[in-house]
């Protein structure tokens, strides 16, 4: 019953609190005033009962650790780590106001093509930038990713992420917290207790991608022991998908679900390539189309504003060529043999 409390605490750190986020194994988010430049901030602070397991406080700090090393418009920027008079650790990040792509989700289960591929593609390209620093975010799905209130794409929530060549300490960490991650969303080898790699994030995102285009999540079982075993045995045939999905699309969404790592993309951005292939001729900046779709399926409607796909003027100057060389060639053919 103490963690269900919602008093404000009067102060953390120099900022002032105003609302809670929400709480979890961890300890508490709180939304607060930043006096000195007058902006929001979101602060995580770490339950006081875990201040004495070094585990917990190695995982903490090295959350925003993580956050500090890595520059992408995708991703959250942290401002602050310190320790309290208490000790209790708090953690100061960007706030970003938008809705998460599980709540947009459960108003709209089977988004617009356009939005499925901006999403994507926004998320593969942050992912790039996270596995060049050796990290694997390792618990991708809809509740960490997110439309803000501008219609930029941001990827949220690196507390179980985790360094693949990581020093003694954080390997007993990672043993302490074996099946990391949100089970309806792990890889095959997440699900034997296996490494997570980069490879294992490009799986997650293969589900998230087939969840929107779908309509569901089809690996998620009764229970976890059947949902891993969905996850390792089930194959998504292309005949699932609907008929509106280009056969490109499908296959990055495939080769993304390949049981085997080695069988998927070699790198977030090789993926991220394939699918701005796909989307060549929708405009190039696809916030202001995301915003507006987001406030229409937020009350139920459907969004009057969408990108417009410019045709591919390459395709016709090459056709328009090649009839023109036609005729060229058989010109000179007639000249040569009857004249």
């Amino acid at each position: 019953m103490a963690e269900a409390k919602t008093k404000l605490p009067k102060k953390i750190g120099g900022y002032t609190p105003t609302q809670m986020l929400g709480h979890g194994a961890m300890g508490n988010v709180w939304l607060c005033h930043d006096p000195s430049l007058d902006r929001m901030v979101v602060v995580k602070q770490m339950r006081q009962v875990l201040l004495n397991q070094d585990d917990f406080i190695l995982r903490f700090e090295r959350e925003a650790k993580i956050l500090a090393h890595l520059n992408h418009p995708a991703i959250i920027q942290p401002y602050a780590l310190w320790k309290e008079s208490d000790g209790q650790l708090s953690l100061s990040m960007e706030f970003v106001e938008g809705k998460s792509l599980r709540e947009l989700l459960d108003c709209c289960k089977q988004p617009p093509l356009w939005v499925v591929l901006s999403i994507l593609y926004e998320i593969l390209t942050a992912l790039s930038e996270v596995h060049r620093y050796g990290i694997v975010h390792r618990d991708l799905k809809p509740a960490n990713l997110m439309i803000d209130k501008d219609g930029r794409i941001r990827l949220l929530d690196f507390g179980v992420a985790h360094a693949e060549k990581e020093n003694e300490d954080d390997l007993t960490l990672t043993v302490a917290g074996s099946q990391i991650g949100t089970g309806a969303y792990m890889s095959p080898e997440q699900t034997l207790n296996e490494d997570a790699t980069p490879l294992s994030d490009l799986f997650s995102m293969g589900i998230v991608g087939a969840e929107m285009l779908l309509g569901e999540n089809v690996f998620r079982g009764e229970n976890l022991s059947k949902t891993f075993k969905r996850i390792q045995k089930l194959r998504i045939k292309a005949e699932a998908f609907p008929k509106r999905t280009p056969k490109a699309l499908i296959k990055v969404i495939l080769k993304l679900l390949a049981k085997n790592p080695s069988k998927r993309y070699l790198s977030a951005a090789d993926a991220a390539d394939d699918l701005s292939k796909i989307m060549k001729g929708y405009p190039r900046h696809m916030e202001p189309y995301l915003a507006e779709w987001v406030l229409a399926t937020l009350n139920g409607k459907e969004s009057l504003v969408e990108p417009q796909i410019v045709p591919d003027k390459s395709k016709k100057f090459f056709i328009a060529g090649a009839i023109l060389g036609a005729v060229v060639v058989a010109t000179l053919w007639i000249l040569v043999h009857f004249l």
